[in-house]
């Protein structure tokens, strides 16, 4: 598939994105050396393939696979609400919180892997892209507690064009592209990608893994590759 180059205006707003997130610093999270289970996150734009790639480890790896969030914080149609309805600061805190319980809930897990899709980067990818003044914002709500939130042991970051990921949603079932409708513009995808580098330059334990025009076996075997090179025996 060949893909159009980013306009100049889309290029212009990522360039400015970048040095407004530059100013700012991630708050130091408890990144849980050595703890049980081992945490891999999956993150990336909407249509990049998390999901896909999740229940691939999960069988590759006979690893328990899970969400960012809490069940509990998932249904309908309180989510949806958060997402589509409520001020954006109600809805950070709300999914944020999610996350803090679910990695709360795996230290009980006596699997020793679990594959998680989307983590509490993505809260914070989401609202960055909006502005950096969000992002701003949100770090100075976590400093105080950060330190008590563990992150995951290894963020795997799926980079994919703005183009690739509309592809791949418009073959989605139109309930799940109703949520994805909201991100979908090529300026957001921009900022959304110059977070995840941002972030990418402050957490060591952050890859990257280039999708665009790979195949979904493709893509397995390469994630299977990273973490198999990083997961401790």
């Amino acid at each position: 598939m060949s893909l159009s180059p980013p306009s100049a205006a889309v290029e212009l707003e990522r360039a400015r994105h970048r040095l407004a997130l530059g100013a700012l610093a991630l708050p130091r999270f408890d990144a849980g050396q050595g703890a049980r289970p081992f945490v891999v996150a999956l993150e990336g734009p909407n249509g990049a393939g998390k999901s896909t790639l999740r229940r691939g480890l999960c069988r590759a790896l006979g690893a328990p696979g899970c969400m960012g969030a809490d069940a509990a914080w998932l249904g309908e149609p309180l989510k949806r609400r958060m997402i589509g309805e409520a001020d954006w600061f109600a809805s950070a805190m709300f999914f944020l919180s999610g996350c803090f319980e679910q990695m709360r809930r795996l230290r009980r897990s006596a699997a020793p892997l679990v594959i998680m899709d989307r983590s509490l980067w993505s809260t914070l990818a989401v609202q960055a892209a909006e502005s950096a003044e969000r992002l701003e914002a949100l770090l100075t709500m976590l400093a105080p507690v950060a330190g008590q939130v563990r992150i995951p042991s290894l963020t795997v970051v799926l980079e994919a064009s703005f183009a690739t990921c509309q592809s791949r949603i418009a073959h989605k079932r139109a309930a799940a592209r109703a949520l994805d409708d909201l991100t979908a513009g090529a300026a957001f995808h921009a900022r959304e990608q110059e977070f995840y580098g941002w972030l990418g330059r402050q957490v060591p334990t952050l890859v990257f893994l280039n999708v665009d025009e790979a195949s979904p076996s493709e893509v397995l075997e390469r994630a299977l590759a990273v973490i198999r090179e990083r997961v401790p025996c």
